[in-house]
């Protein structure tokens, strides 16, 4: 199921990267175009595109059915840090990181040469550190962006 995730994911992003603040979707076309259920639409929805990854989704069901996904815009970027900290010291996805790093792309914090370039740096360090020092180095890179990003 995750790699069809992925894919439905990517492809709601790219959606959402040309149409800049919001996207209206058909779950029944995005599926048939997908080749997957509605129900796996849904389920991305649910896990990948909710509001604490700064998402907002709205939903109408029937035959004038949508989804409308619309990126939450924050004048400070959330970070991953004090998310992750929340829960119980979970590992940090790339995932984790390029939502974002997405976030920071809409508040146009970052250029997309940037995001790509961080995006390319997370992941070397999430391939390099070992597995019980990944967190640390993750959020001790993230910080460093932010007090760029801010000035500091």
């Amino acid at each position: 199921m995750s790699v069809l995730a992925d894919r439905i994911e990517k492809y709601i992003l790219a959606k959402m990267l040309e149409e800049s603040e919001n996207v209206i979707l058909k779950r029944n076309e995005l599926a048939d175009e997908l080749d997957c259920a509605p129900s796996q639409i849904s389920y991305v929805l649910s896990t990948r595109f909710s509001n604490k990854r700064g998402f907002s989704v709205e939903s109408r069901r029937g035959l004038g059915g949508f989804i409308r996904i619309t990126r939450i815009t924050m004048d400070q970027p959330r970070n991953v840090v004090d998310d992750s900290k929340a829960l119980v010291e979970r590992q940090i996805t790339i995932e984790d990181i390029d939502a974002q790093l997405f976030q920071m792309l809409n508040s146009k914090q970052l250029t997309r040469r940037e995001a790509a370039m961080l995006h390319s740096s997370f992941q070397t360090v999430l391939m390099t550190t070992p597995f019980e020092h990944r967190n640390q180095a993750v959020r001790q890179l993230f910080d460093r962006i932010i007090a760029i990003i801010e000035g500091v």
